[in-house]
């Protein structure tokens, strides 16, 4: 019977038919009329007339029985599908003829297919607030505390911001779009932020946010990224700022009146003195040099120097930072290595009554005196801060012909030339002290008053010790007496101090509480189910109900499976 269907369709045609002449023939037929001849719902018609998803486009010949030839059909699959639509409506061959070759034929579209499901990713996927704690997660041995608390911090003012713009708490990442970073430094500017610090510490860490949903495959690779590219801050900008908000050195006159014989005498902490002599002689910053261990002081064939690491509890700013460079020979004759040895009896620590802040830096109390006595003696320039020893050493430096990259390397900056990185070593530290420190002279200043004398700073590093210890003594009790108080409660207070950085997993929270020395009524630390039932006890509306001042806590399981914690 089909053989018949087809004979008939080849008569219409008038000749030899080419291609996939059958279905086109097939395809002019007015649907509802076949529907009606055949007594078919008009739905499986059109159903019969839609083509695979994925058509092989391989082209053959296919010969029929009884002599008749499909020439240069797409695949063995059209010339089943042709035989079996005919087979399915059962017309007569006169029937279809009438059909094909009517005074209208017309071929009618397929009926329109549901498009397929949408995959979540597609819908949806992963949210700009599911990449923040992901975010802290990869970066929490890459950063140091600080600026990973400090991107923190910018990351979820930004995701806040989208959450208002957009009027929804779940934002799938790849439907940012480069008009709302955009819109989003706008807003930044209206609330008074600085241009240079959008550019240097918003943009950077929204920068890390969508590399790191590019990485992960969340966004596609080689795709421009949207917060990429804003020009807020040019390299003239930077240029003027310089001027106008960087770091100026001091004059010879605030040296003068710096390195007064006073500085000594009246120094209520060692810290006081030396820091200042040694930002004066090494251009280092004050945090390199708050943290120094007494081992960190060093004889290298006869050449007293100063190693400048992040061994330990100590951190760097840039691995360039990283360097041994020699003692300046004032400082010798100051008598440093005369308080280096009086500091042995007091710890491990060059200032062993200096504690780190929250992010670890021991380099804050310090600032801030250093801060109040230029304020004391006249200098009141913001720009002119411990920072600007730096400036004033390498000033000096670059006057007395000190080429960039052995610079660089004395006071740890970044020289990235390929010659300097790959073709040549570091200077040796005999170079070092005959070609650089040397040129460090302030003929303007008399350091004979500023003498050190062996034990001098003894009884003020006993006292300031001792006082250390009792802020100790006096910090675990309060963690003892802190017990009392609901765990969900110190919890909280731990991020808002900054602490304990949100959101933040049962394994932040356990090293938080390892960190802290936090214990149960019993003395004994808290077990990981004990730290999930109390994240875990809540009423109906997500309230801790260990404590009803607590802000309300939420949390979300990430595609990973992993449970994160934030307090709203």
């Amino acid at each position: 019977m089909a053989t018949d269907y087809l004979n008939t369709a080849e008569s219409i045609a008038g000749q030899a038919p080419d291609g996939d002449f059958l279905l086109n023939l097939l395809h002019r037929v007015d649907r509802e009329q076949l529907a009606e001849l055949a007594g078919l719902p008009l739905s499986e018609v059109n159903n019969l007339f839609t083509p695979p998803a994925e058509p092989d486009t391989r082209k053959l010949d296919i010969e029929m029985p009884g002599g008749f030839v499909l020439r240069n059909i797409n695949s063995d699959d059209d010339a089943s599908r042709a035989v079996h639509i005919l087979q399915t409506l059962n017309l007569s061959p006169e029937a279809l003829a009438k059909l094909i070759a009517g005074p209208n034929p017309q071929r009618v579209a397929p009926e329109p297919q549901p498009a397929p499901p949408a995959s979540p990713k597609e819908e949806g996927g992963a949210t700009i607030q599911e990449m923040v704690p992901r975010f802290a997660t990869r970066k929490k041995n890459k950063l140091s505390a600080k600026a990973l608390y400090e991107y923190g911090n910018y990351h979820r003012k930004f995701v806040e911001w989208l959450e208002t713009r957009k009027k929804k708490k779940h934002i799938p990442v790849h439907s940012i779009t480069r008009t709302d970073v955009a819109d989003f430094i706008d807003d930044l500017l209206s609330d008074g932020i600085g241009e240079r610090t959008i550019s240097r510490k918003y943009l950077p860490a929204l920068n890390g946010l969508f590399e790191l949903a590019q990485t992960i495959g969340i966004l596609p690779e080689g795709q421009p990224l949207v917060s990429r590219g804003h020009k807020v801050f040019s390299k003239a900008d930077a240029k003027k700022a310089a001027v106008t908000k960087g770091y100026k050195p001091f004059t010879d006159e605030e040296l003068k009146a710096i390195f007064q014989p006073q500085l000594l005498s009246e120094a209520q902490r060692p810290a006081d003195f030396w820091l200042p002599m040694l930002g004066l002689f090494t251009g280092g910053r004050i945090s390199e040099l708050a943290q120094l261990d007494i081992t960190d002081i060093q004889q290298h064939d006869g050449i007293w120097a100063i190693s400048i690491n992040g061994d330990g509890d100590k951190s760097l700013k840039t691995l360039a930072a990283t360097r041994l460079i020699p003692i300046h020979s004032t400082l010798l004759d100051c008598g440093f290595l005369y308080y280096v040895n009086d500091t042995k009896a007091h710890g491990t620590k060059l200032f062993p009554y200096l504690t780190p802040d929250t992010f670890g830096s021991y380099g804050a109390t310090p600032s801030e005196r250093w801060g109040k006595y230029l304020d004391k003696i006249g200098i009141q320039d913001k720009q002119k801060v411990f920072h600007s020893f730096r400036s004033t050493s390498n000033d000096r430096l670059k006057q007395n012909g000190v080429p960039e990259e052995s610079r660089c390397q004395f006071v740890g900056h970044e020289h990235d030339t390929v010659n300097s990185t790959a073709y040549s070593k570091p200077h040796n530290l005999q170079y070092l002290l005959d070609n650089v420190a040397s040129k460090l002279d302030y003929p303007g200043l008399d350091f004979k008053a500023l003498k050190y004398s062996q034990g001098q700073f003894s009884k003020i590093l006993s006292n300031l010790c001792a006082r250390k210890a009792r802020q100790e003594a006096h910090k675990t009790a309060k963690i003892n007496r802190g017990q009392r108080m609901p765990l969900i409660k110190q919890i909280y207070d731990a991020t808002q101090s900054g602490e304990l950085i949100q959101p933040f997993t049962v394994q932040d929270l356990k090293t938080w509480v390892a960190r802290s020395k936090i214990v149960k009524d019993d003395g004994m630390p808290y077990a990981e189910s004990s730290l999930n039932a109390i994240l875990s006890n809540s009423d109906t509306k997500n309230r801790p109900t260990t404590n009803k001042n607590t802000k309300v806590l939420k949390s979300k399981v990430d595609k990973g499976g992993i449970h994160g914690y934030w307090f709203e």
